[in-house]
């Protein structure tokens, strides 16, 4: 009997930097509601339950046949098996890249769908993109508002700090209120 061999999954960041920046992290609904429709249900299921194994272990290491069969794909792991296939679909569609050793390197964020891919994908997906990626941008707009909100409160409280540092530029400005 042959030994099961060992899969492993690392975390890496996408190599694209408009993904880091307003990619979906794996935890995301977005992945299952958009993505699933395109890499099917098996590669969501894998991207899913990678953040709760790399809480316990990075890189994730596991028994190839033990982790196809957790995920409903048999216990065959050769070349042509179900996971097979689903780890080359994660690869095709750019949520991962090969290891050079027979795992993964497992992007932390996946980008929004693409144009052609909507296209290809049911009604359901199609909206469900447009609300989830309406709030997750939304989401950013807010931060990019927090942040000019903080930015101009620490401005405000510099130049408070400064004045009671510095009497002499608190007079003048007193005087040049008054008119002085």
């Amino acid at each position: 009997m042959e030994r099961d061999r060992d899969l492993v999954f690392t975390p890496v960041n996408h190599p694209d930097p408009r993904v880091r920046q307003v990619g979906f992290d794996l935890t995301d609904t977005y992945v299952e509601q958009c993505w699933s429709a395109v890499v099917g249900p098996s590669a969501t299921l894998l991207l899913r339950r990678l953040p709760e194994m790399w809480r316990h272990q990075v890189p994730a290491e596991l028994p190839a046949g033990e982790f196809s069969q957790s995920l409903g794909l048999g216990a065959g792991t050769g070349p042509n098996s179900r996971l097979a296939s689903t780890m080359d679909r994660l690869v095709r569609f750019g949520l991962a890249r090969s290891d050079g050793s027979g795992g993964l390197d497992v992007y932390l964020e996946v980008p929004p769908l693409q144009p052609r891919q909507l296209e290809r994908v049911p009604g359901w997906t199609r909206s469900a993109h447009e609300r989830l990626f309406t709030a997750h941008l939304e989401g950013f707009e807010g931060v990019a508002e927090h942040r000019s909100k903080v930015t101009a409160a620490t401005v405000d409280l510099d130049q408070f700090r400064h004045r009671a540092t510095h009497p002499e530029v608190a007079a003048n400005g007193q005087q040049q209120a008054l008119g002085r």
